[in-house]
């Protein structure tokens, strides 16, 4: 008999881990799912070398299609564990907003939700005003028409202003955590940004 995998991983890109149901976007997803496909965009330079073994080391087969900006497709508390790592901030803040009321709805009572995000404090520290577009091009990453929506940094957060927002969307024992520590399973191998904010909170129950 099968067991349930219980925990989830949004935004995983290149990062699957395994016992987790790893979730993202990327066409890259898309060009895993057609036979021969990732082959023929790099013979085309469509698909650098880097992405091409990615391909041929199956990174992305694994992946699932997940919309954060719509209702989630995983029923009412099915996962311990949900997991995200800078992910927020290319997210609007009402889609943002968004995305927590349906981890929140899909966590069992109790279970455990570990955010990683760019710490907004660290960013301001690097503020230097006799080069500021420097400074900023770290907050938006990137700017013009021709920049990468999906690279788009819409928002960011320190502890006080995430702890706030996980605490609107219905989360409780919100505590700030170092790199791989906390109570989130599989930390020594699902986490890999050791520079970022770190905030894990808990479901509560009902």
């Amino acid at each position: 008999m099968t067991t349930l995998t219980r925990r989830l991983q949004i935004g995983a890109f290149d990062q699957a881990c395994e016992g987790w149901v790893n979730t993202d976007v990327t066409p890259h997803l898309l060009v895993a799912r057609v036979p021969g496909l990732a082959r023929a965009l790099h013979a085309a330079g469509m698909l650098d070398d880097q992405r091409w073994q990615q391909h041929r080391d199956g990174r992305f087969s694994s992946l699932r299609w997940l919309d954060v900006s719509r209702p989630f497709r995983f029923p009412d508390a099915s996962f311990e564990a949900v997991y995200c790592s800078h992910l927020l901030e290319h997210l609007h803040p009402d889609v943002a907003e968004h995305c927590l009321s349906e981890i929140r709805r899909v966590l069992a009572p109790g279970g455990v939700l570990r955010i990683a995000v760019p710490d907004l404090d660290a960013m301001v520290d690097q503020y230097d005003s006799a080069d500021p577009d420097k400074f900023l091009w770290g907050i938006y990453q990137g700017r013009g028409t021709r920049a990468k929506a999906s690279a788009r940094h819409w928002w960011h957060w320190n502890g006080v202003s995430l702890e706030a927002l996980l605490g609107r969307r219905g989360c409780t024992d919100v505590r700030r955590c170092e790199y791989r520590e906390g109570r989130c399973p599989d930390l020594e191998q699902i986490e890999t940004r050791e520079w970022s904010l770190f905030m894990e909170a808990l479901r509560a129950g009902g």
